[in-house]
């Protein structure tokens, strides 16, 4: 039997069921769980178990196409075409706020190491978020849940079991922030999530909370409050903590370093003492600050030739801000990837001379 809107049905690989209140593409539609969430599931993975009346569905065709006709008419050639899910005719509320996260819910918060976790995105936002979260191997992702997360509302993406919470798990949430009005844009977002079990296995990771009755591990993955606080970061502030790190090293007897190449570790344990409170954002922007005050010393410096940035692996993003950085501001150094033998792919060299 089709799947269409109205119809009751029940998940084939998943325990639970609810309504079809929208299809979305061929292949997915839109669920209504009898618990009161909204998620995308397969049509290929749902069972109907009470089909739509008839008469309601015709209407609702009817009237779509009919809406649909009407606004196709008055929309002048000219006009932008916002993209919206539904409910075009009524505007998206004002405001400039983000607040995005992910937030692991777990069914039993007394034993965790046994417990299966609910994984939601948490859209606490004045903008609708478009979202693709898939599952990354090799390099290669393949998606696990897409859709449109209206302003102030959550959705279920994933349920994890023990046995999937046993092995490291890498995920990659890809969002773009928008409205059916005209509005202030944002970066999309691109971030990986590295769920190390460890995390979801200690209590306290898990905090209360306004999203849930329960207490759950949440995730933040963009807030234009904790961006407004990184702007109000000064270098002042930045300098100071990079220098209480920054401690004389023991006297010892060495061999004599090259003075023609200064290495420089940008890792943030190397950088300040307290960074584990750091949001990514705040990191990033301390380790850049270093980065550029090194620079800018080298390239003073007399004697040296070559400075060896070592920024890790991780995500890229670091090493992406640095050689964005290098291009636009320091056009006339030439740099590429460090002696694999010493540092593989986790260090930048930079010619100064």
């Amino acid at each position: 039997m089709n799947v269409a809107v109205g119809c009751k049905v029940r998940f084939l690989n998943d325990v639970g069921g609810g309504e079809v209140i929208r299809i979305i593409d061929k292949r997915t539609a839109l669920v209504k769980t009898f618990d009161g969430f909204e998620m995308p599931a397969l049509l290929s993975e749902l069972v109907v178990v009470e089909p739509a009346a008839d008469e309601l569905l015709q209407k609702k065709t009817v009237q779509e196409k009919e809406t649909a006709e009407a606004n196709r008419k008055k929309k002048p050639k000219s006009e932008v075409e916002y993209l919206t899910d539904d409910s075009p005719e009524v505007a998206d509320s004002s405001g400039d706020e983000l607040s995005l996260d992910i937030a692991f819910v777990p069914s039993n918060i007394s034993n965790l190491q046994q417990s299966t976790f609910d994984m939601y995105l948490v859209n606490d936002s004045t903008y609708r978020v478009f979202y693709v979260l898939s599952n990354v191997i090799d390099d290669n992702h393949t998606p696990i849940s897409s859709g449109i997360l209206q302003p102030d509302t959550k959705v279920l993406v994933k349920r994890l079991t023990p046995e999937d919470v046993s092995k490291l798990i890498i995920m990659n949430l890809q969002a773009i922030y928008h409205k059916n009005i005209p509005y202030k844009p944002f970066q999309p977002e691109f971030y990986d999530i590295e769920l190390d079990p460890i995390k979801l296995y200690k209590r306290g990771n898990f905090k209360r909370n306004d999203f849930f009755d329960i207490d759950a591990y949440i995730i933040s993955i963009a807030s234009t409050k904790r961006e407004a606080f990184i702007r109000h970061l000064t270098d002042k502030a930045i300098v100071e903590a990079i220098k209480q790190k920054e401690k004389p090293a023991p006297v010892k007897e060495v061999k004599k370093p090259n003075i023609e190449t200064e290495e420089v570790d940008l890792h943030i344990h190397e950088l300040i003492d307290n960074w584990k409170d750091l949001s990514p954002g705040e990191i990033l922007k301390i380790q850049l600050a270093r980065f550029e005050t090194a620079l800018e010393g080298g390239i003073k410096s007399t004697t040296t030739k070559r400075m060896v940035f070592i920024h890790g692996v991780g995500n890229g993003k670091l090493k992406y801000e640095i050689t964005k950085l290098l291009s636009s501001k320091y056009p006339k150094l030439r740099y590429q990837d460090a002696s694999f033998k010493e540092y593989g792919f986790g260090a930048t060299m930079v010619f100064l001379k």
